[in-house]
């Protein structure tokens, strides 16, 4: 969704929430956390619940075994509500204590973990010998959305041509597709750019803080005001 869809979503979503709330007596023993929209998993539970029910009771053909289906489902979420999403917040709100989207070290040992692992080595074999020799491509929109994750880092702002992406360089080939980077010694001059930009980018951010810090223990006196008696 777009941040104007989610606002506008954002009500309707409560709203039926506080529908569902007092239609199946969820505040009894708590079986819907009062904190339901302070966990994004729950929140996209309920959504998915909205919109199966809607698709049910707005059917030209309605369907009482859907419906029940749907019955099912909605007990489960609530289960899950209070045993998975919200199992510590019984006294009070507990967020989770880490964001995978935060969390650099975690997102490097994603980043180098073997994709292939536990796939047995003669259908890799086979897989490999079907497979023309050719670099790797990757689809404009897949790239688009990496980079909007947070997964993907363009060399720059100037120079979004050349993106980092699953460690190696990705190189945008003008017709809507990216390819990647193979000739090793241009890869080490990317790399070596993009420490170089890095380091000039965490220095003028150093040289930034250090000036608010001193300008805002200049006293007052120091920027020219008045004393007026």
């Amino acid at each position: 969704m777009t941040p104007l869809e989610r606002d506008i979503a954002w009500p309707e979503l409560c709203g039926w929430v506080t529908w569902l709330y007092d239609r199946y007596e969820l505040s009894v023993e708590s079986r819907l956390p009062d904190c339901w929209a302070d966990h994004p998993g729950l929140i996209e539970e309920l959504w998915a619940l909205m919109a199966w029910r809607k698709e049910i009771y707005t059917s030209d053909q309605p369907s009482g075994q859907a419906a029940r289906y749907w019955h099912t489902e909605l007990r489960t979420v609530i289960t899950s509500s209070t045993t998975y999403y919200a199992a510590n917040c019984r006294t009070g709100h507990q967020a989770a204590p880490q964001r995978a989207a935060d969390a650099p070290e975690l997102q490097k040992r994603w980043a180098k973990a073997d994709p292939w692992a536990g796939i047995p080595t003669a259908v890799l074999a086979a897989q490999a010998a079907e497979t023309p020799a050719q670099p790797g491509t990757m689809p404009g929109l897949a790239m688009q959305e990496a980079i909007a994750d947070g997964l993907a880092h363009p060399l720059s702002s100037a120079i979004p041509e050349y993106v980092r992406f699953s460690s190696s360089w990705w190189l945008d080939d003008g017709a809507g597709a990216w390819v990647r980077v193979v000739d090793q010694v241009f890869t080490d001059k990317l790399d070596a750019s993009a420490a170089s930009l890095a380091e000039a980018t965490a220095a003028t951010q150093r040289r930034r803080a250090a000036r608010a810090l001193f300008a805002s223990e200049i006293p007052d006196h120091a920027h020219g005001s008045r004393n007026t008696e």
